[in-house]
């Protein structure tokens, strides 16, 4: 990265000094794969090879700011992957089911087609990983989990908020800033005035992922008593405002979703979050979710044999 590039991006970042961390043999990269490819898609007026260009300076850049001298793993959702099984999973509302393939950028397919059919990104040393089993979300958090067990902070590169859920140095898309947060974080506000940590999983969990149409808890009581009205990011946050632990955020999450759902308020709560938490296991495990929950609930692993019985 040159030097006028560095000061711009100093400029920008504001409180990062300096902007390129010194380069760590042991450190690694993983690049949300799935989104870079329709982020670098561009415009209609925007050709394939400066699409393809573009993708391949911005990870180097952020390489460098992250403080990357180890493998760069671009991870991808195969074309024709069920994505961990999520859409049999989702019974409430359709996995995805909002998305508009014709509002797809011009380059999108030839972009995707491109990383799928690569080892390596032409001029690179960056790998591309294409998985079948899961998201590519589950990937890097397996990746992520695995170099911390080895003693290393992963670098995680992407916009998708799913993301946050996972520990490590997080470079912000926008800015290429550094957040780092680790597996015992509860909670931790990025310069982007993200949450971060553990507690992101739980506000998904009552706001859901308008993104993926995922629901999360769907209506929370109202003032009215025995009414209810919608439960989105707001209701999430002031929820959990004062939740400084796993134990408190799962006993207001639990206590909502029985409020709204009733006696299939674990049926629901297995469902979301099978649906969010992002798999760190070998096997993509539909109940991988369960290492989120810091007691054992008898209802959710009736509920839970329940679901796998369901999408077998």
């Amino acid at each position: 990265m040159d030097a006028a590039k560095i000061a711009a991006l100093a400029e920008l970042a504001g409180d990062i000094a300096p902007v390129a961390l010194p380069l760590d043999p042991t450190t690694a990269m993983h690049v949300d794969g799935d989104y870079a490819a329709y982020y670098f898609s561009g415009n209609d007026e925007t050709t394939l090879a400066s699409a393809k260009s573009k993708l391949i300076t911005f990870v180097r850049d952020a390489k460098e700011i992250g403080g990357v001298g180890g493998q760069v793993i671009v991870h991808l959702s195969h074309g024709l992957s069920d994505k961990g099984g999520r859409f049999k999973i989702a019974s409430v509302k359709p996995y995805q089911g909002q998305r508009d393939s014709s509002r797809k950028p011009k380059n999108w397919e030839q972009m995707r087609g491109w990383l799928e059919e690569s080892k390596t990104l032409p001029g690179t040393d960056f790998r591309v990983v294409t998985w079948m089993d899961r998201e590519a979300d589950d990937g890097v958090a397996a990746a992520a989990r695995y170099a911390w067990e080895s003693g290393n902070m992963p670098v995680i590169l992407s916009r998708d908020k799913d993301f946050r859920m996972i520990p490590g140095r997080h470079i912000v898309w926008t800015t290429l800033e550094r957040h780092e947060i680790r597996p015992e974080t509860w909670a931790s506000t990025g310069p982007d005035s993200e949450v971060y940590g553990q507690k992101w999983f739980w506000m998904q969990m009552l706001a859901g992922d308008s993104a993926d149409n995922i629901p999360g808890l769907e209506k929370q009581p109202a003032k009215q008593e025995g009414s209810f009205k919608d439960c989105g990011m707001a209701c999430a946050e002031v929820r959990l405002m004062d939740a400084t632990s796993p134990e408190a955020a799962y006993g207001i999450v639990k206590e909502l979703y029985q409020g709204y759902y009733g006696a299939s308020w674990a049926d629901r709560f297995v469902e979301q979050a099978a649906l969010l938490w992002l798999r760190v296991d070998n096997d993509a495990y539909v109940g991988d979710f369960m290492r989120a929950i810091p007691a054992r609930d008898m209802a959710l692993e009736t509920a839970l044999v329940k679901l796998e019985k369901r999408i077998r």
